[in-house]
């Protein structure tokens, strides 16, 4: 066959696939009447089309259906017109030929919905910071793309030194707080042992069959991938489909480890994060405790009220760098006090005008010790702003309603609960039942009516523990 032949008739349908002009058509027939008149035989020609097909999708580009079948029924047409002589060979082999065209098209859309799944879950997870949400998107993202009927992500715990469920998907929830893989026991914890993905198919003869709590797999296929970080392996991804159901094969296997190795990466920047987080409101912890010593009675008060904030903003569905922006912000809003005489702060009578007005400076005071700080949240209006009132008449500024930043509104409800929870110089702490009685006075003047109704869903649900004077 003519080399440069080949060469222009891959050009024009490539031309014909991505413009789907007629004109590009008719060329094609052309061709396969010219290649006939050399001596080509049509069987050769046929391969030639579906050489050039295949190159064409070199960059996995799925082109119609129609558009295919159409370019080569007019190169039959091509070749048909040259002599009918030929007729009965090309109907043999136009099935077996849109058959493989067929399966080449299903299967490059298929990797080609995989890798904008895996892309798409890669960008998501790259942009979390929050641990347990990078864990949701991967460990969802792999049960949809792999169709997994049931499986797990399991996270190695160090201290048990056991791999423990973290997400779950088509398990009871008995079997996910129960379950404990040793390392080198059963699909989970060999692949965890090993460092390598598997893929194992319930069959009795299964050589994989005598791994170590094998048999309770018996009958479900299987694909473990291992989560490895520089460190080391940290966890796995089992996926599992029932033995009727088609079988793990080894592109699912090699996209599972794909996805894992993202996973990892995504897990550890989130874990570091996370420490250097806890590293942060460690110190700045050591910078509230100064407090407590001038002011013994708000010892532990920092703490609880950035406990309830953090419950309130989650109940809100604020992203994660909010709340931890109202966390910080929660600890550190009563720093100011540090400036104010320990008389004034332990006096177990009423304030008299001026100590008031002394008090009353703390936002201030606060700004001024944090102010060469710079804090990665706006945590700085936060703490200014938290002693005032929806209704306008708080201080320092006189901010009313939606004018406060809404983590101060929230901090301010979480603040008000635990004073009155707890004991102080000047009275006993209140009980819980009377607290909620008087916020639910004050919203709307003293408090945003919005945030203290979600306040009391936090508490009725349990979810900001017990208060520390009750």
């Amino acid at each position: 066959m003519d080399e440069q032949l080949s060469l222009d008739y891959e050009k024009n349908l490539a031309l014909y696939l991505d413009t789907g002009r007629e004109t590009y058509l008719y060329q094609i027939s052309g061709f396969g009447k010219e290649l006939m008149k050399q001596g080509t035989g049509p069987e050769s020609i046929v391969e030639m089309h579906l050489n050039a097909i295949k190159k064409i999708n070199k960059d996995k580009k799925v082109y119609p259906k129609k558009a295919i079948d159409e370019s080569f029924t007019f190169l039959m047409e091509g070749i048909m017109s040259y002599g009918t002589a030929y007729r009965e060979y090309l109907n043999s082999m136009t099935d077996g030929y849109l058959a493989e065209i067929k399966d080449l098209n299903i299967r490059l859309s298929q990797r080609l919905t995989e890798m904008t799944v895996l892309h798409e879950t890669v960008k998501m997870t790259g942009s979390s910071l929050d641990l347990d949400e990078v864990l949701s998107l991967i460990f969802k993202s792999a049960v949809e793309t792999l169709k997994a009927e049931d499986g797990s992500l399991m996270l190695f715990n160090p201290e048990e030194k056991v791999l423990t469920i973290k997400k779950a998907h088509g398990l009871n929830e008995d079997v996910i707080r129960k379950t404990r893989i040793e390392i080198g026991e059963g699909i989970a914890g060999t692949v965890a042992l090993s460092g390598k993905p598997m893929v194992i198919c319930g069959k009795a003869d299964n050589p994989l069959v005598k791994i170590k709590g094998r048999n309770k797999y018996e009958g479900v296929n299987s694909i473990c991938a291992p989560l490895k970080t520089r460190k080391g392996t940290i966890g796995v991804i089992n996926l599992n489909r029932k033995k009727d159901s088609e079988p793990f094969a080894e592109d699912d296997l090699n996209l599972l480890s794909t996805m894992a190795h993202e996973a990892a990466s995504a897990i550890e920047n989130a874990s570091l994060y996370r420490n250097l987080h806890e590293s942060y409101l460690s110190t700045i912890r050591a910078l509230v405790s100064a407090l407590g010593i001038k002011d013994p009675y708000t010892k532990g008060h920092s703490d609880a009220v950035a406990k309830h904030a953090v419950a309130i903003a989650r109940r809100l569905g604020l992203s994660p760098k909010e709340i931890e922006g109202i966390e910080v912000a929660a600890v550190l809003h009563d720093i100011g006090k540090i400036g104010i005489r320990e008389a004034i702060l332990n006096k177990p009578g009423r304030l008299d005008e001026e100590e008031l007005r002394k008090v009353k400076k703390h936002p201030e005071l606060s700004l001024k010790i944090l102010n060469g700080i710079n804090f990665p949240w706006k945590v700085k209006p936060l703490i200014y702003a938290h002693h005032e009132r929806y209704d306008g008449k708080g201080y320092p500024a006189g901010l009313k309603g939606e004018e406060i930043p809404l983590g101060a509104r929230i901090i301010a409800v979480a603040d008000l609960y635990d004073a009155m929870t707890s004991d102080r110089a000047y009275r006993k702490a209140l009980s819980k039942e009377v607290v909620v009685e008087e916020l639910k006075r004050v919203a709307g003047t003293q408090l945003d009516p919005e945030i203290v109704k979600v306040f009391m869903e936090v508490l009725a649900s349990g979810e900001a523990g017990e208060n520390r004077g009750n």
